[in-house]
């Protein structure tokens, strides 16, 4: 798919909501994405599941999928990776130069400092503490976003933001339909990337699980001031609260 030359004042808006980085922990002086024409991506191998391994309570720091998060007393923690092997899921976690693939039920140590891995999903690795088992997402999100219907719509590369926390989807590819979805947060930099998300998969965001209802790749293989340009579209459906 080739990408549609921007606007300048779609790429200000962009810029703002610092889309088109991954694992960026220094706050919001991020850039937008590039652009310039780009090739279809290499179609990633589907997820041999489970979609997630452990407890079902969920309660405990979330780290969300291609996101840092400021864990206490370990610094910024950031899930990198996810594998399945169709029975058991890992995840790959990495803290400044360490790195570690862990497993759900786990206990293990970041920057000296002890957790237990009581939940690993596609989207999200959840650590509990004797210290801390309560949620570190969505508290403070709770208006954000607006829904209809339990539906929210992400268009490509028009940020929906809220009070602190913005959501928007960097690139959608087709055969079959994915799409990548940068969430960031004023002064927090990216919590979360969810890259080539498929039809039916899940995604946290803003303290609430949802599922990918579905993507339309629009047509923008032409410039966007054609009049035949369309831009594509993910389709969000509500699940719930992230902690139930």
């Amino acid at each position: 798919m080739r990408i549609a030359k921007l606007g300048g004042a779609v790429s200000l808006v962009l810029l703002l909501a610092a889309c088109g980085t991954t694992g960026d922990s220094k706050g919001s002086d991020t850039t937008g994405p590039s652009a310039s024409a780009s090739s279809p991506r290499a179609v990633p191998a589907a997820d041999k599941g489970p979609e997630c391994e452990g407890g079902t309570g969920a309660q405990g720091l979330h780290l969300l999928r291609g996101g840092a998060t400021e864990v206490p007393g370990a610094g910024k923690v950031t899930y990198a990776q996810a594998k399945a092997d169709g029975r058991h899921r890992t995840a790959v976690l990495t803290a400044g130069a360490s790195r570690q693939t862990v497993s759900a039920g786990q206990k293990i140590t970041v920057n000296g400092h002890s957790f237990a891995v009581a939940q690993i999903c596609t989207y999200r690795v959840v650590l509990t503490t004797a210290e801390h088992n309560g949620t570190n997402q969505g508290a403070h999100m709770a208006k954000w976003p607006t829904t209809h219907d339990g539906q929210w719509r992400l268009r490509w590369h028009v940020p929906d933001n809220g009070p602190g926390a913005g959501a928007v989807v960097t690139d959608i590819q087709s055969g079959p339909a994915r799409a990548s979805i940068s969430v960031t947060a004023v002064g927090k930099g990216q919590l979360a990337f969810y890259d080539d998300v498929r039809q039916g998969s899940t995604v946290e965001i803003a303290g609430r699980l949802w599922k990918v209802e579905a993507i339309d790749a629009g047509h923008m293989d032409v410039e966007m001031n054609a009049p035949d340009f369309r831009a594509g579209y993910v389709d969000l459906r509500e699940l719930g609260d992230a902690q139930a």
